[in-house]
């Protein structure tokens, strides 16, 4: 294997933001962290704790209060120590960031009380799906302070018309709730007009924002004739039927290469190192070595490349040929237009990353113009696939993730089927359309008239007593019950399970439990209830450590890097394998062969798909895990 790396090349830095300072009540000042980052749907700048600072002067410099701070990092009640990273969530009423603040593609709306996504929508003149496209954890409804990007080049509106303009139409924006037969009442028309009027628009239902055209005559029913300029010899220009193209041996054999030029782009931050006789490792141990210390944000990034060199030594194996460039973009979109310049982006056969939405955009229209492959190595929203053919997003969306799940679990055995939440309707969008999704597929059980599905609601907090009775009502001692919770409110959660294991424990019910990954990372939450309860999760990562490829990695990475991998080592470890052997097997021609390729990976599985023959490909591949009794934890084998 010839291995060829280029390692941090880097553009040139552009600072845009300066610090603030506060002081503290001992006079020593406090530098305010512009590092903004997103977790779990809200934004928080990420505070490194320095010699003499107290939380009391970390509150007063971003304005937030120090139960604020303490809720959001529960280890501090044992006392802030100096080098600690902190969360601090940004305070609505700050004036760090506004609604105003503004890149070149969106703004920053910073949710105050009281706002709604149907009101940002109106606000902003953009629709509700377009925002939550571009924010896919809004689905589940906005929380005060959470920041919202709104994509700045608005879609443009037609100005609703009334009968007296004499035209042919009447737009109609839909509105929350309406349906067609409001519509139908309304103007007079039937709903077959509607729809065939506006076909490409309700194809998938009525969507809120939606403007449809309805027409002023009742007798009309010819939608807009599209002329078709003539040829040369005078007969109409016929549309050409496109077919997607498939695997062909052929084009393989003619678009394989000896060696093949590879770039992966992440923001390791290089920049922002800093001299220190003390020394941080990627995993945040200390050596006394005299060398840079490593930025905390550039940690995951070091281990996504780490997990990447292991696969290289991998396919040496095979005997592949690479020439990998290594480039820093940080989160700048001006340095990676520059990067752009460099040779090896020009001559990539495969680009691997950037991982920001505001950095990839350049380079995937760099990449479409070249016809090179893009891999999203990390993010989750699926917006950048629409129209940018050469694009895979290796995390699936979340609707995506509901998809699979829906698909995955089998509903036909005849359980009885019980959704269980608690009526916040800031999560409606998300609740109705999961509901969708698992009637759909109850509808396609040859014994669907069978299966009871019923829907419990409460707030949690009630009175235990109540509940208990409440949800009881729904279930069925004869057989399996099988409880779905589709809330990621850590305090329902909670509140539920406890009750949840009384019904099981003390009156024998059978429950098998199905939540949401993000149930993982609570902490309020008894452990022991996932296991009592045979909670199942969806996942797109699971790694089984008794695996034989997952132990060698373990511990090539220890004896490599002496420290312990991360979901990133593995998630860099897959990637870079994954698309590397379809290079070397199936040369440039790998994205019409991917339904051949299987390998074995470590802690992700691959199957991508594309909506359509314009649009990139999406991982819709995901785990399914269960807790059970015996304290362990398996992954669920597809029905």
């Amino acid at each position: 294997m010839k291995l060829i790396i280029i390692l941090f090349t880097l553009a040139t830095t552009v600072i845009i933001q300066i610090p603030i300072f506060g002081q503290n009540e001992t006079g020593t000042s406090v530098k305010r962290s512009t590092d903004k980052v997103k977790i779990e749907g809200k934004y928080y700048f990420i505070h490194i704790v320095r010699k003499g600072e107290t939380l009391y002067s970390i509150s007063k410099a971003y304005n937030v209060s120090q139960m604020e701070i303490a809720m959001e990092n529960p280890d501090i009640y044992l006392g802030i120590q100096i080098d600690q990273a902190l969360k601090i969530p940004i305070n609505e009423n700050s004036n760090l960031y506004s609604d105003k603040d503004k890149d070149d593609d969106f703004i920053y709306h910073i949710v105050r009380k009281g706002e709604t996504l149907f009101g940002l929508s109106k606000k902003y003149s953009v629709p509700i799906e377009k925002i939550i496209e571009i924010n896919p954890e809004v689905e589940t409804g906005i929380k005060i302070s959470q920041v919202v990007l709104i994509p700045k080049e608005k879609l443009t509106k037609p100005k609703p018309q009334t009968l007296s303009e004499g035209e042919r139409f009447i737009y109609h924006e839909v509105q929350p709730k309406e349906g067609f037969y409001s519509i139908t009442r309304r103007y007079g028309v039937s709903e077959q007009t509607i729809r065939r009027f506006n076909s490409d628009l309700v194809a998938n239902g009525l969507k809120l924002g939606t403007i449809l055209r309805i027409p002023k005559n009742v007798t009309d029913s010819i939608p807009d004739i599209v002329l078709v300029p003539p040829k040369a010899d005078g007969m109409p220009e016929l549309p050409k039927l496109v077919t997607e193209p498939t695997c062909n041996p052929d084009r393989v054999m003619q678009s394989k290469k000896q060696s093949y030029n590879v770039a992966l782009l992440l923001p390791f931050y290089t920049n922002e190192f800093e001299s220190s006789d003390t020394a941080k490792t990627s995993r945040g141990r200390n050596t006394s070595t005299g060398k840079k210390e490593i930025p905390q944000r550039s940690i995951n990034f070091l281990d996504f490349y780490q997990g990447a060199m292991l696969a290289l030594d991998s396919l040496k194996k095979i005997g592949m040929n690479i020439n990998l460039y290594v480039f820093d973009t940080n989160k700048s979109e001006s340095d990676t237009k520059n990067l752009i310049k460099e040779s090896g982006i020009q001559n990539a056969d495969l680009i691997i990353g950037p991982v920001y939405p505001e950095v990839i955009k350049p380079i995937l229209t760099f990449a479409n113009e070249k016809r090179i492959p893009v891999i999203s190595p990390l993010l989750s929203s699926s917006f950048l696939l629409n129209k940018n053919p050469y694009l895979f997003q290796v995390t699936p969306s979340f609707q995506t993730q509901l998809q699979s799940f829906s698909n995955t679990v089998n509903f036909c055995s005849g359980q009885n089927i019980v959704i269980i939440h608690d009526a916040d309707s800031t999560n409606n969008g998300m609740l109705n359309n999961f509901k969708e999704l698992i009637k759909s597929r109850i509808q396609s059980c040859e014994n669907a008239n069978d299966i009871h599905f019923k829907e419990v609601t409460y707030q949690a907090g009630s009175p235990t007593p109540e509940i208990i009775e409440k949800i009881s009502h729904s279930l069925t001692l004869e057989k399996e019950n099988i409880i779905i919770v589709p809330s990621n409110n850590e305090a329902f959660v909670a509140d539920l399970l406890g009750n949840l294991n009384t019904l099981s424990s003390y009156y024998k019910y059978q429950i098998s439990l199905y939540g949401f990954p993000r149930w993982q990372r609570f902490r309020s939450v008894q452990l022991e209830y996932f296991y009592q309860l045979q909670l199942h999760l969806f996942s797109p990562h699971y790694v089984n450590y008794n695996d034989v490829r997952a132990i060698q990695f373990v511990n090539d990475y220890r004896s490599k890097y002496r420290v312990e991998p991360s979901t990133f080592s593995f998630q860099g470890y897959d990637v870079m394998f994954y698309f590397l052997s379809a290079l070397n097997e199936f040369g440039k021609e790998f994205p019409l062969c991917l339904i051949h390729h299987k390998p074995k990976l470590i802690q992700t599985e691959y199957n991508f798909i594309r909506t359509g023959a314009d649009d990139g490909f999406e991982n819709n591949s995901i785990y399914l895990l269960r807790y059970n009794k015996e304290f362990t934890i398996e992954k669920v084998t597809r029905k």
